[in-house]
């Protein structure tokens, strides 16, 4: 069987699929322009099957390969400049792992990009018999702006970024983490990294300790 035809229209139409996939790349993507004249988009992940999974969401042609030799690292790659452009009018740039801002998400669409956003480069853990929600990025002026964001449609509120050797981290913990997760994984169901949604159940299970009377 032949693949689909290919979905240049993908990021110009807010789905919740889209915006997943959107807050994946946001976090885990690139976007170049390669001679003579070839725009491609990229995401890499550790996780074969899932990046099989989003590029089968946007439909269309693509390649699949790792992204060195004896990596286990793998990538999807889209030569479209449609695509290109069209995450560029939404606020992707290259190189924009330093510099990328918080897009303007609309308020349905939300949960969905920022579960792409935690499944691409965030972590949920346990700290001792505490769940920890935590997103890293190389820019505080994303991660100021996911934090309002969030606080303005949850009301859960989080600590400045902090550094984090070259990165910045904003972490959420314990009933805040609980309810985090249970906002952008039950909530609002959609895409998901099979093993952060397992966690993400997991600390719904999570009651705090009372304290002794």
């Amino acid at each position: 069987m032949g693949r689909p035809p290919r979905s240049a229209e993908f990021f110009r139409l807010w789905t919740p699929e889209m915006a997943y996939v959107l807050g994946y790349w946001w976090t885990d993507g690139c976007m170049r322009i390669k001679s003579p004249g070839a725009h491609e988009i990229e995401i890499a992940s550790n996780e074969r099957d899932h990046l099989i999974t989003m590029a089968q969401a946007i439909g269309g042609n693509y390649n699949l390969r790792k992204v060195s030799e004896g990596s286990q690292c793998y990538k999807i790659v889209f030569c479209s400049i449609e695509m290109y452009q069209d995450i560029l009018a939404l606020g992707g740039t290259p190189r924009k792992s330093r510099t990328i801002g918080f897009p303007d998400v609309p308020p349905d669409f939300l949960p969905h990009f920022l579960r792409g956003v935690v499944d691409g480069d965030g972590t949920l853990a346990w700290n001792g018999a505490r769940p920890i929600l935590q997103i890293y990025s190389g820019s505080p002026s994303f991660l100021n702006g996911l934090i309002d964001a969030i606080a303005k449609s949850t009301g859960i509120p989080a600590p400045l970024p902090q550094a984090n050797r070259d990165n910045w981290t904003v972490k959420w913990s314990t009933i805040r983490a609980k309810c985090l997760a249970g906002w952008l994984y039950f909530d609002n169901p959609g895409l998901a990294l099979d093993r952060k949604l397992v966690i993400a159940e997991r600390f719904l299970e999570w009651r705090p300790k009372k304290k002794p009377e």
